[in-house]
């Protein structure tokens, strides 16, 4: 078994935003492919839309929570319920390392200004700051479904 933390980190590095790098280390780990994941957490990235909100490590842990899960129930309702209580553990285990789960809290940067946003990169935030956020969720993504 490889390091899925590592390679939502590499995701990360080679392009792909926060959401997309969880959500493919995961699958990938899992060995579930489909076309769309990618386009489907892309505008996930940067708190949702670059807004700065939840940040797009748990919104691509949460759907990858949400195509294992489903795989388990065909139940919709059943399924649903579950997601939830699922993808409330990560978030209170994300809390209790970062304690919070904003992206602007987390990273102290303004995400609709790309002065500050430019200015981050330049920092090297996104690379070294939340590689740390995309590998811990995928890591407790795979520990839940162990």
């Amino acid at each position: 078994m490889t390091d899925v933390g590592i390679n939502a980190r590499d995701y990360l590095a080679s392009g792909y935003n926060c959401a997309q790098s969880v959500l493919k280390a995961v699958l990938e780990e899992k060995g579930i492919f489909f076309d769309q994941a990618m386009s489907l957490s892309s505008g996930f990235g940067g708190g949702i839309a670059g807004e700065g909100r939840t940040c797009g490590a748990i919104s691509g842990a949460i759907m990858a929570i949400g195509v294992l899960n489903g795989l388990q129930s065909k139940d919709v309702v059943q399924s649903k319920e579950r997601t939830y209580k699922i993808s409330s553990i990560l978030i209170e285990r994300l809390k209790e390392k970062f304690e919070t789960t904003q992206c602007y809290e987390l990273i102290g940067v303004d995400m609709k200004d790309p002065e500050a946003k430019k200015a981050a990169r330049e920092r090297g935030v996104f690379n070294n700051q939340c590689s740390e956020f995309v590998a811990t969720a995928a890591r407790i993504v795979l520990d839940l479904f162990s």
